[in-house]
């Protein structure tokens, strides 16, 4: 089972931890074939934070199982997940985040239109590990590119601080002042799940984006969820749309989710991992 789904000790973790992340992984990836919520549900901690790939958020480990039990139900075939690939960093020494290539299989191959990017952010405590978020985005490719610039500056704030100097930096299109919110080795997975790393890949990947796909607008946010990881560590799930100015509308189909987690050093805030997912609504 282990082998064929492409599961093995985490590249980029040694030891004990590494065993961990494996065991969470297939748990997950288990429960996913048996659809079993529950079982689902038991990788994460008690008041974790899911986003599924239409943008649903799922909160508490009773909540995870509930909702992912009703997608069991009516709407996920039995199939079995696939890993392509994995980036494993650690935030911190009891705080890693896991950004994962996968795909759905229905026979022997990935199905057509199944392949995704999640990032999974966990947290240790008494030397367990557990899933404090998941987000998944669907992979829509868009040609390679980047506008090569020096690292920026970092920046460092409070939490809305943060969010204020984001959306500036997407009203603007200066994808040195949006990167700038990150921790030097930062991930972003973006709408279109494309997978930045470090701040100066995400400034340049972003100017890249800002300069031939994204039009100006402006970020509205619609709804906040903040949970506290201890007293240095913030999981912040947000719901969003654009606005075209001058309207103060939110564009059609332009809903989304994303999950923030944020780490607190010296007294303020930065950024770790961020992923957004179009909100798609399910009955």
């Amino acid at each position: 089972m282990v082998m064929a789904l492409g599961i093995g000790t985490s590249a980029g973790a040694s030891g004990d931890d590494g065993a961990q992340f494996a065991r969470i992984l297939k748990q997950q990836y288990d429960a996913w074939y048996e659809e079993d919520g529950a079982k689902f549900a038991a990788t994460f901690t008690e008041n974790g934070d899911m986003v599924t790939f239409n943008g649903e958020h799922l909160s508490t480990r009773k909540g995870i199982a509930e909702g992912m039990q009703y997608y069991f139900d009516n709407h996920i075939p039995t199939s079995r997940l696939k890993l392509l690939d994995e980036h494993v960093r650690y935030a911190k020494r009891d705080l890693v985040v896991i950004v994962r290539l996968t795909c759905i299989v229905e026979a022997t191959d990935c199905r057509a239109g199944s392949l995704s990017r999640n990032t999974n952010v966990l947290s240790k405590k008494d030397g367990k590990w557990a899933q404090e978020s998941f987000q998944n985005t669907r992979v829509e490719p868009l040609p390679p590119g980047v506008v090569a610039m020096p690292e920026p500056k970092p920046y460092a704030g409070t939490i809305d601080q943060i969010r204020q100097r984001q959306e500036d930096g997407w009203y603007e299109e200066d994808g040195a002042k949006f990167a700038s919110t990150y921790t030097k080795d930062a991930d972003v997975v973006t709408f279109n799940a494309d997978h930045l790393k470090t701040r100066q890949g995400i400034a340049e990947r972003m100017q890249f984006y800002f300069d031939n796909y994204i039009d100006k607008t402006r970020l509205k946010t619609l709804g906040e969820h903040v949970r506290y990881v201890g007293k240095d560590v913030a999981v912040v799930v947000r719901t969003g749309c654009q606005l075209v100015p001058p309207s103060t509308e939110c564009r059609p189909d332009s809903l989304s989710r994303n999950t923030n987690i944020l780490v607190r050093r010296h007294g303020e805030w930065q950024q770790e991992s961020f992923q957004n997912t179009r909100y798609v609504p399910i009955p």
